[in-house]
C-alpha cells in the first residue's frame, strides 16, 4: 500500500478518522490517476523498432510494475505504441485499428522512422510518420530507441495523463483542428525537410565521376540504396548525406532493359551490403563488387521478390519441407 499511498498523495489528502482513513480528491484526478496506473497496450511493430519494444516488455524490465498489460485486440486496449516504418497499405491497418480502441485512448510513436520516416521518408510508398495518420501523444526518438527510452516515454505519457493534459497533435493539420485523418489524406503531397536537395535523374555512365564528386564536396555518408519497379522501367535511387553542413542529396537512375550499372564499393565502402540487397531482391548486377551474392534469401532461392513480375508459387521455395520431412527432422534434435 506504501506505493499506491505516496502516487495517491499527489492527487489528494488522506484524513485519519477514529477507526477509518478517510481520502479526499477531485473525481477528474481520481480518474486520471486510474487510467494512468493501468494503461493496456495494443502494440504495433512495423520493423526494427518493434525489436526494441519487445525488449522493454520482457522480464528484465517489468512493466507489470507500471499497470501495462499487452493486449492482443484493440478492443481492450487504451495505448498504441507504433514502432517502426509506416506504409501507406499499412497506414489504412493503423487508422481501422486505432478506431476500434475504445476511448480515452493514446497513442506513442516510437522511433525515428515512426516519427518522421528517417531514411525513407522520401520514398512513394512511405509516410513520413504516424502523426500523419492518427493523432500522437508522445514521441520517442531513437534508431532504434532503447527499451530505457521506451520508458522514459511511458512515464512521459503517464505524467500527461495525470494532469489532464492529454493533447494529441497531428503533423498535418493544426493541433486545435479535432479531426482524425482518412487513409487517402495519407497520399496529400509531403512537405520536404530543409536540410534536403530535390531529387535529380543522372545517367547511368555518370554513376561513378558524379559519386566521387560530391564525396569531394562533403557528402561522405551513404544513407541508402533502393530501387524501384515501375513494370516498363526499374529506377535505382541514392541519397547521400553531407553531415558537415547537415545536407542531403538525393540522385535517381533509370536503368532501361540493361540491368548493370557500376558498383559504389569503392567510393563508399558502405555500398557493400546495401547493393547486395538490391541485387537480391531485384536482380540488379553491380559491376566491381568485391562479393556480390544474395544476402537475405538463400542463393538457391529462384527470382528475386521486390520485381512486380515475381510470382509467388511452390517452385520458389526449394528449402520448403514436406510435412513427412518436418516431423523427421523434429525427431533427430
Amino acid at each position: 500500500m506504501g506505493n499506491v499511498n505516496k502516487s495517491l498523495k499527489d492527487i489528494g489528502t488522506f484524513m485519519k478518522l477514529p477507526g477509518a482513513n478517510l481520502f479526499i480528491s477531485s473525481t477528474e484526478d481520481l480518474f486520471n490517476w486510474a487510467q494512468k496506473s493501468s494503461l493496456w497496450p495494443l502494440s504495433f511493430g512495423l520493423a526494427c523498432c518493434a525489436i526494441e519494444m519487445m525488449a522493454t516488455f520482457s522480464s528484465r524490465y517489468d512493466l507489470d510494475r507500471l499497470g501495462m498489460i499487452t493486449r492482443a485486440s484493440p478492443r481492450q486496449a487504451d495505448l498504441m505504441i507504433v514502432a517502426g516504418t509506416v506504409t501507406v497499405k499499412m497506414a489504412e491497418r493503423i487508422k481501422t485499428l486505432y478506431d476500434q480502441m475504445a476511448g480515452p485512448k493514446w497513442v506513442i510513436a516510437a522511433g525515428s522512422c515512426a516519427i518522421s520516416g528517417d531514411h525513407y521518408r522520401h520514398i512513394y510508398s512511405v509516410v513520413p510518420g504516424v502523426d500523419w495518420v492518427i493523432p500522437v501523444d508522445v514521441y520517442v526518438p531513437g534508431c532504434p530507441p532503447t527499451p530505457e527510452a521506451f520508458i522514459d516515454g511511458i512515464l512521459e505519457l503517464q505524467k500527461i495523463i495525470a494532469k489532464g493534459e492529454t493533447s494529441p497533435t497531428f503533423n498535418s493539420s493544426p493541433p486545435t483542428q479535432d479531426k482524425t485523418l482518412s487513409p487517402l489524406e495519407v497520399t496529400k503531397p509531403i512537405k520536404k525537410s530543409k536540410n534536403v536537395i530535390e531529387s535529380k535523374f543522372i545517367n547511368k555512365r555518370e554513376i561513378l565521376d558524379f559519386s566521387q564528386k560530391l564525396k569531394d564536396d562533403g557528402f561522405t555518408y551513404l544513407k541508402f540504396i533502393t530501387a524501384t519497379d515501375f513494370d516498363s522501367n526499374i529506377v535505382l535511387t541514392y541519397l547521400l548525406g553531407n553531415n558537415t553542413e547537415n545536407k542531403d542529396i538525393e540522385f535517381n537512375i533509370e536503368l532501361g532493359e540493361d540491368l548493370t550499372i557500376d558498383s559504389l564499393s569503392d567510393i563508399y565502402s558502405g555500398a557493400d551490403w546495401q547493393e547486395r540487397e538490391v541485387f537480391d531482391l531485384f536482380g540488379i548486377s553491380f559491376n566491381g563488387h568485391p562479393n556480390l551474392k544474395r544476402i537475405m534469401m538463400p542463393d538457391e532461392w529462384i527470382g528475386h521478390p521486390l520485381r512486380k513480375e515475381y510470382v509467388m508459387d511452390a517452385h520458389f521455395y526449394p528449402y520448403r519441407p514436406t510435412r513427412k520431412e518436418y516431423e523427421k527432422w523434429k525427431t533427430e534434435l
